[in-house]
C-alpha cells in the first residue's frame, strides 16, 4: 500500500514533458525564420540607429516591460487565494517571470502547464488548479486585448481597417471565445462530472474548477492589475518609439502593442517568435514609421522582450538555489492532496 501510494506521489510530482522532439521541430523552425528575418536586415543601419538612440528612454522603456512582471504575479497570487497562502507576491512574480522564460523557448504555449507545475513544487498548489487559474487569467486578458485592439484600430484606421489588421482581430476573437468557452464547459460541468470518470480525473477536474474563479472579493483587483499591466505593456512601447525619436500617440501605442501580442498565439515556435517581428515590423509601416527605423525598432523590442528575458532566464535558472526558486525536478512537492485544502481559504496570509 505505501509503496502504490509512493508510486502515485512520484507520478504527480513528475515534471511535464517539455524537451521533446516538438521542441526541437520548434527551435529548429525559429532558428530558421530568425536566420531568414536576419538576412533582409540591414545590421549596419540597425547598429546606426541605436548608437544615435536616447538610450535614457530604452532603459526606461525595459524598466516598465520587466515592471509588469511583479504585477502579473500579483494578478496570479490573488487570483488563487482561496487555494494557498504557502507563497507572497514576490515568489509568484518570480515564478511568472521564470515561466515566461521557459515560453521563450517552448511551443504551443507549454510554459502555461509548466507554470502550474512551478506553483505546485514551489507554492503547494496543485497543478490543476494552478493551470485552472492561467485559463482564467488568459481569458480575462484575451478579452481586454481584444477591447483595445479594436478601439486603437478603429480610432487609427477608422472605418479603412487594413485587412491583415482585419485578421489578427479575427484571430484575438477567437482567442477570447475559445478561452472562454474552456471556461464555460468547465462551470457546466460543476454539479455533474460524469460519473464514469477515474477518480483521479474527476479530482483533476475539481481542482480545475477550484482554481477557475478567484474569490469575488478578488475580481475587481484582478481587474484592476490586468488593465496596469497592459497599460505598462503600451508605455514600454511608447518609450521605446521615443528612444527613435518616434513621436506615438496613445491610439499608436495601444495599437502597437496589442496587434503583435495577438502574433504570440502563434503555435509552431515559441512565444510566436518570428510571428511577432513580421506583425510589429508590419504595425510600424502602418503608422507611419519609415522601414528602416521600422526594422531598428523591431530588432530592439525583440531584444529586450525575448532575447533578454531568455539570458536573465538562463542567470535565473543558474543562481535558482540561492534564491529558493525549485525548478523541474529539483524538489518534492509542497502540495496536499488534501481535497479540504482545494476548496477551504487559505489559512496563511500573504508574506513578500
Amino acid at each position: 500500500m505505501e509503496e502504490k501510494d509512493n508510486s502515485k506521489l512520484s507520478k504527480e510530482n513528475e515534471s511535464p514533458s517539455l524537451w521533446g522532439m516538438h521542441t526541437l521541430i520548434s527551435v529548429v523552425i525559429t532558428i530558421a525564420v530568425l536566420i531568414i528575418l536576419a538576412t533582409r536586415v540591414d545590421l549596419r543601419q540597425v547598429w546606426f540607429e541605436v548608437a544615435a538612440s536616447d538610450k535614457r528612454f530604452l532603459l526606461l522603456a525595459a524598466l516598465w516591460h520587466y515592471g509588469t512582471y511583479p504585477v502579473r504575479g500579483a494578478r496570479w497570487r490573488r487570483s488563487l487565494k482561496h487555494v494557498s497562502g504557502q507563497c507572497g507576491y514576490s515568489r509568484f512574480g518570480l515564478l511568472v517571470f521564470f515561466f515566461m522564460f521557459v515560453d521563450n523557448i517552448v511551443p504551443a504555449k507549454l510554459g502555461d502547464i509548466y507554470a502550474a507545475h512551478l506553483a505546485r513544487i514551489n507554492c503547494g498548489v496543485r497543478r490543476s488548479a494552478a493551470l485552472g487559474s492561467i485559463v482564467f487569467l488568459r481569458m480575462v486578458d484575451a478579452w481586454l486585448v481584444l477591447i483595445l485592439a479594436v478601439s486603437a484600430s478603429w480610432l487609427i484606421f477608422s472605418a479603412a481597417i487594413p485587412q491583415p489588421v482585419t485578421w489578427a482581430l479575427v484571430i484575438a476573437a477567437l482567442l477570447a471565445v475559445v478561452t472562454s468557452v474552456v471556461i464555460a464547459v468547465f462551470v457546466m460541468m460543476k454539479h455533474s462530472v460524469p460519473v464514469w470518470l477515474p477518480e483521479a480525473v474527476r479530482q483533476r477536474i475539481s481542482a480545475f474548477q477550484t482554481g477557475m474563479f478567484p474569490q469575488a472579493g478578488e475580481i475587481i483587483p484582478v481587474l484592476f492589475l490586468t488593465i496596469i499591466i497592459w497599460s505598462m505593456e503600451s508605455l514600454w512601447i511608447f518609450f521605446l518609439a521615443r528612444g527613435f525619436n518616434v513621436h506615438l500617440g496613445a491610439g499608436e501605442a495601444v495599437f502597437l502593442t496589442m496587434i503583435p501580442v495577438i502574433a504570440t498565439a502563434f503555435p509552431f515556435t515559441p512565444s510566436g517568435a518570428g510571428a511577432v517581428e513580421l506583425t510589429l515590423f508590419s504595425c510600424l509601416r502602418l503608422v507611419g514609421v519609415a522601414s528602416p527605423l521600422a526594422v531598428s525598432l523591431t530588432v530592439v523590442n525583440r531584444f529586450i522582450d525575448f532575447w533578454l528575458h531568455i539570458v536573465l532566464g538562463a542567470f535565473t535558472w543558474l543562481f535558482r538555489r540561492k534564491i529558493g526558486l525549485w525548478t523541474w525536478r529539483d524538489k518534492p512537492t509542497l502540495a496536499v492532496d488534501d481535497p479540504e485544502m482545494l476548496t477551504s481559504p487559505a489559512r496563511k496570509e500573504n508574506t513578500v
